[in-house]
């Protein structure tokens, strides 16, 4: 517990964005540390060992059970991520090896050798990735696919998150905003996204999917 109270200026950033977010669509935020009530915004809560904390997200009555089941279960899901992003940004987070194992193949060395390759390596904060999808929902900020509509069950979650500056391009220290700095996009319009240097814009790819779609 006392670990989520000294969660990082990026874990702290991303918590309060994301119940901003929720109460901006009308929801009740209730956070409770140490038996007292307290708002996501209020610098103070940091101040203090964290001996317990509650936190509940009430939006009153969902429009459900109005026949269209999927739609009722996508909303249930994306009130739910919503609270287990807000918790997960305030976790800590685990240490990744800083290597990278190459293709015993592709080195033309026998199967099983282990060889550690030096790389730049940019991280990208799991918590930002749960942050972006809990505000954004799971639809291609492009062109709109929900790729569960498409693939069914199989597909459900999957997504790719896509940052709007290249990480290679923000500065050391740099603290992602997962509201204006990552969207979701599909599979197929996040690879068309980077296939030019800097990548391609949602709006850029939108009008390419309107112009095609015009020509049709």
């Amino acid at each position: 517990m006392s670990a989520m109270g000294s969660a990082d200026e990026t874990g702290r950033r991303t918590f309060r964005t994301i119940l901003d977010v929720c109460r901006e669509a009308d929801a009740e935020v209730a956070l409770i540390i140490n038996g007292a009530s307290c708002l996501p915004d209020d610098s103070a809560i940091w101040q203090t060992g964290w001996r317990s904390f509650g936190l509940g997200v009430r939006k009153g009555m969902l429009a459900i059970n109005e026949g269209n089941v999927e739609e009722d279960m996508r909303q249930i899901e994306l009130w739910t991520s919503r609270v287990a992003a807000a918790v997960l940004a305030l976790l800590p987070l685990e240490v990744e090896d800083e290597g990278l194992e190459a293709s015993p193949e592709v080195l033309g060395l026998p199967e099983g050798a282990k060889v550690l390759v030096e790389t730049n390596r940019y991280e990208r904060d799991r918590r930002n990735r749960a942050a972006a999808l809990a505000i954004h929902g799971y639809s291609c900020k492009a062109c709109k696919l929900d790729m569960s509509e498409r693939y069914g069950a199989a597909a459900s979650g999957l997504i790719e998150v896509h940052h709007v500056t290249p990480v290679s391009q923000l500065g050391e220290g740099y603290i992602i905003d997962p509201r204006t700095d990552l969207v979701p996009l599909c599979p197929n319009c996040h690879s068309v996204a980077h296939r030019r240097t800097p990548p391609y814009s949602v709006d850029d790819l939108r009008e390419m999917l309107a112009s095609v779609q015009e020509t049709v």
